[in-house]
């Protein structure tokens, strides 16, 4: 069977509710984050100024012994050991028991490698109160200062955030009783986190987004999370061993290799589920072919710009090494080698198909909607009694309006008359603009209130 008749979105009619959404500030997650910092001083971002402040911390007031060994112990920061993002779900139990149980669900669906998660939990939540209990006051009130401050500033678009959550609910219409979250809660920016990552954490049916508010792209994609990955449940009931294992093998290399997702088929299939959505259809694009790429490197590219990209680009750089490309002309020479090797991405392109046969269901279902809606009006005898009253009250309209007009004759040619003027000086103002902005001239008028107006031009299209 092709695996992409497998892949059947499970929805039910009973489509999930936008959810209530806040912005609230979690202490445990702030505290792990510092806990690391001061750990390796090279973790997260550099650029905030509370980075600096918890480094120079650090370095006057070193981790305890305690800390440093639980941290080795665990090897927090090294491969095939307790990852961060269970670190951080346990964080998120700092003063909230409730959220245990929880918790230990998790772990053991998804994290069943730890073998004592209570003792991992306890111990970190020790670390963490003492912790906050050595922290002088001035870098406590630094961080609630602008922690508040980003509250502040999430409130105020939150108006928004809540329409995009509202158009993704609308496009994939997750089934209420598979996507059971009823509260979304939005961190504060954690500004020594990675600012380029974000991380989904649920709680019973509460979700907690992190992602910087300088990435509102990574919000969405955190929050689609909460409606892909119980698709992708449902769906990994019916892939058979095989299908699970060629999923891994199709992944892209960017995925499985440059961002460390490795090999899992459920990892992958999330991922790309998301990123397909957000970097393909939402752009209105397709997914990249070869004829794509070697048109991209043969004529939007120099060596200029190549040697640029080799030089300040880490990934690109290894990427050639790796193939021993050292110039743009070794890049065209390699070209299928190196888009077979580094772009193809066999998954998104199943994926790709897969939304766009969605895509066109739901037209299909919208269209029969509105015809059973067009249908159930046209045997309605009351609404029928209704649109013949209402050319009736059309007909009557023009009559009165017809004998006003005939009262005014006068008045009404005048208005005729200015309504030409006015066009008139519209066609030589857009004339006067058009011939000025194609001289590389500045643009602008100003009316009676010093208020600035400059042009905007539009380009409309009809049959011929």
């Amino acid at each position: 069977m092709n695996i992409e008749k497998s892949w059947q979105l499970e929805i039910n009619q009973e489509t999930m509710h936008l959810p209530e959404i806040q912005v609230h500030k979690e202490k445990g997650a702030i505290l792990l984050s510092i806990l690391l910092k001061g750990y390796t001083s090279d973790w997260g971002e550099h650029d905030h100024r509370l980075s600096n402040d918890v480094e120079t911390f650090f370095k006057q007031n070193p981790l305890d012994e305690k800390s440093i060994k639980f941290l080795e112990k665990i090897q927090t920061l090294q491969d095939n050991g307790v990852d961060e993002e269970v670190l951080y779900n346990i964080a998120l139990t700092y003063k909230h028991p409730e959220r245990q149980r929880a918790l230990f669900d998790f772990i053991k669906k998804h994290k069943d490698y730890i073998n004592n998660p209570q003792e991992l939990h306890d111990n970190l939540l020790d670390i963490l109160k003492q912790l906050e209990n050595n922290l002088p006051s001035e870098l406590q009130e630094s961080f609630n200062k602008a922690t508040d401050d980003d509250i502040e500033k999430r409130n105020q678009i939150l108006p928004e955030v809540k329409e995009k959550i509202k158009s993704l609910i609308d496009f994939f219409k997750p089934s209420r009783y598979n996507t059971q979250v009823s509260r979304m809660t939005i961190l504060p920016t954690d500004f020594l986190y990675h600012k380029e990552s974000g991380t989904l954490f649920q709680f019973g049916d509460e979700i907690m987004i992190r992602s910087h508010i300088d990435n509102p792209d990574n919000l969405e994609h955190e929050f689609l999370h909460s409606v892909i990955n119980p698709i992708v449940d449902k769906l990994a009931e019916k892939l058979s061993e095989e299908k699970k294992q060629k999923i891994s093998r199709i992944g892209s290399y960017k995925l499985r290799v440059e961002e460390n997702y490795g090999n899992g088929f459920y990892s992958l299939l999330c991922e790309e589920f998301i990123r397909t959505y957000n970097d393909v259809l939402q752009k209105n694009e397709n997914p990249v072919t070869y004829e794509d790429f070697v048109k991209k490197i043969n004529v939007h590219l120099d060596e200029n710009a190549f040697a640029r990209g080799f030089q300040r680009n880490t990934l690109f750089r290894k990427r050639c090494e790796e193939l021993n490309i050292k110039k743009l002309q070794d890049l065209q020479d390699n070209s299928r080698k190196y888009f077979d090797t580094f772009e193809h991405n066999e998954l998104r392109i199943i994926i790709f198909n897969f939304y766009k046969k969605y895509i066109q269901e739901k037209k299909k279902e919208q269209s029969e909607l509105k015809k059973m809606y067009r249908d159930a009006l046209s045997v309605s005898g009351e609404y029928q009694e209704v649109l013949e009253e209402l050319e009736a009250l059309k007909l009557r309209k023009k009559k009165i309006e017809a004998g006003i007009q005939s009262d005014f004759k006068e008045e009404f040619d005048k208005l005729e008359g200015l309504k030409l003027n006015i066009a008139g000086d519209n066609q030589m103002l857009s004339d006067i603009a058009l011939t000025q902005l194609t001289s590389g001239e500045t643009v602008k008028i100003v009316d009676e209130n010093k208020t600035e107006y400059e042009p905007i031009f539009t380009v409309k299209f009809k049959k011929v």
